[in-house]
């Protein structure tokens, strides 16, 4: 039996009322995910359709009356702020089938989730720490989502380049080979450019479109391809010979990319080390001396010290990880 009021109390009330909350979000919001698989299943079927709706259909409305009232809220803000737009493109670069107020409603929960408990852990001042905790929790998890798909994207746009290639000397257009390449290849290449199809008959010149693909994932390679591409068709030549050119120098770039990584990789490592060793040391002191660290929340000189600290921890993660980082 644990004692009340002690430390494993506490942290065993904080993991009741975390799962708790979990389990009441889940309840209220599964129809809102419910709809976000059912609408990246007709995203699937629509790359196979012929014609291209220039508008979105409204969202489907959630089951639940909170979750109602939430969405529609959610909604409020993000015109008011001005928000759908910058969400929007944020969510397309994740590859998240959400809407800019569904992405808002979960890192609200989530961050209240975390001020909660934290709060219980260490009083009344963790409720701003934890509603801090959990934004850069969803900050991180996007952006590591973020990045995986655009390192899927620069390691198969080589191939898919190739198949291009391929696909015009065999007497194709290039939307032509285009599309025979979305039909042969993964997410994210197949996503992203069966977009940019989508948005040539439309109206919008290819290049245009892949322009638009290249700043979306953050490319450089398919940017100077798509470069290439616009001086063939001003010049004049054979798109083939240029692009194969082209798919040489991205082939030659990864190589080095990769050469850089490897030599980078000590450094990176010391960079996690050193941001890591002041967070799990302060986790360790607060689980078994509880008392040695209660003044840094308990004395306001101590609240002022833990901000300063934090502080320079952030400052140090961001001094590290540009010395560390290499543009190739």
């Amino acid at each position: 039996m644990i004692a009340t009021g002690t430390p494993a109390f506490r942290i065993a009330m904080a993991v009741l009322v975390f799962l708790a909350l979990l389990a009441i979000f889940l309840l209220i919001f599964s129809p809102m995910f419910g709809m976000v698989e059912r609408r990246r299943r007709m995203a699937q079927v629509e790359l196979f359709a012929s014609a291209v709706r220039a508008d979105r259909s409204p969202a489907p409305k959630p089951a639940s009356p909170f979750a109602r009232v939430a969405v529609s809220a959610a909604e409020r803000v993000v015109r008011t702020r001005g928000w759908e737009e910058r969400l929007g493109r944020q969510l397309d670069r994740a590859g998240l089938k959400l809407r800019p107020s569904e992405w808002l409603l979960v890192r609200a929960g989530v961050a209240l989730g975390f001020a909660v408990v934290v709060t219980l852990l260490i009083g009344p001042l963790g409720f701003p720490l934890g509603a801090f905790l959990g934004v850069l929790a969803t900050a991180l998890f996007h952006r590591r989502l973020a990045t995986r798909r655009e390192d899927r994207f620069a390691a198969g746009l080589p191939d898919a380049v190739q198949m291009v290639i391929g696909s015009l000397r065999s007497g194709f257009s290039l939307q032509q080979a285009l599309d025979a390449m979305v039909r042969e290849s993964v997410d994210p290449l197949s996503g992203e450019f069966s977009r940019a199809l989508a948005e040539v008959r439309l109206g919008m010149e290819i290049e245009e479109a892949l322009d638009r693909v290249a700043a979306r994932m953050r490319n450089k390679d398919l940017a100077w391809t798509v470069m290439a591409i616009r001086v063939q068709r001003e010049v004049g030549g054979n798109l083939a010979e240029v692009l194969g050119n082209t798919i040489t120098t991205i082939r030659e770039r990864e190589l080095l990319r990769g050469h850089v990584r490897a030599l980078s990789a000590e450094g990176r490592l010391s960079a996690w080390v050193l941001l890591a060793l002041p967070i799990v040391l302060g986790a360790f002191m607060f689980l078994t001396r509880r008392a040695y660290v209660a003044p840094l929340f308990t004395d306001p000189r101590g609240v002022l010290l833990l901000s300063g600290g934090v502080l320079l921890v952030v400052v140090g993660g961001f001094w590290l990880t540009r010395v560390v980082r290499v543009e190739v």
